[in-house]
This record gives C-alpha cells, structure tokens and sequence, in this order.
C-alpha cells in the first residue's frame, strides 16, 4: 500500500541518487550515469506514467542534484566520502521500502485463496 511513508521514501530516495549523481559527474565527467540510471530505472518501475508522483520525483532529483553540485565544487577527499554516504543512505531507503511496501510471496494468502 502506497502511503505518506512510501511517498516520503521514494521522495528521499530520488534525492539521495540525485546528490549522488552530482558528485559523480564532478568527478568522473558527465558520461558517468551510473547513479542517473538507477533514477531511470526507479521511475520506470515506481512512476511509469506522467502525474503527479512522477514529477515529484523528478523535482526531488534535479533539486538534489543543483543542491550538491553548488556544495561539491571539486572532487575531493570530502566529495567522493559523500558518494560514498549517499549511496549508503540509499542502500538503507531501498531495503526499507522492499521490505515495508512491498508483500514478499510469503506475506501472501495461498494462491487458492487470492482473489
């Protein structure tokens, strides 16, 4: 079920791989795509169609992404330490939100007994 929490997880998690995202294009050029994809791929599976969770997650990324490009001007010791946190951090909001939001095989009624 799809709730506040959810929103606000997915929401943190689009901001977390877009801070990600700004540093590593600092620091690897701007063919390194390597966090913008797992945004891509989160948006395809969480927000397939345009609307208003989509857009949301989108502004969360862009918002994140200037917001880190202005703090990490060069890549440093201080920059590639805060990839590295990001992606802890996301590390953390994707288990959460696997394991609230969504019914393992195991967390459902028999298959005799689904609707």
């Amino acid at each position: 079920m799809r709730g506040p929490d959810y929103f606000r997880d997915a929401a943190d998690m689009a901001s977390t791989l877009g801070a990600a995202h700004a540093i590593r294009v600092r620091c690897n050029g701007r063919e390194d795509q390597y966090w913008r994809r797992y945004m891509s791929d989160m948006l395809s599976y969480e927000a397939p169609n345009r609307g208003n969770l989509r857009s949301s997650l989108v502004d969360a990324f862009n918002s994140a992404f200037k917001n880190a490009s202005r703090l990490y001007q060069t890549c440093d010791n201080a920059a590639i330490q805060a990839e590295s946190d990001f992606a802890v951090r996301g590390q953390e909001i994707a288990i959460r939100m696997a394991t609230h939001y969504f019914p393992k095989d195991s967390d459902l009624p028999p298959a005799s007994n689904r609707p």
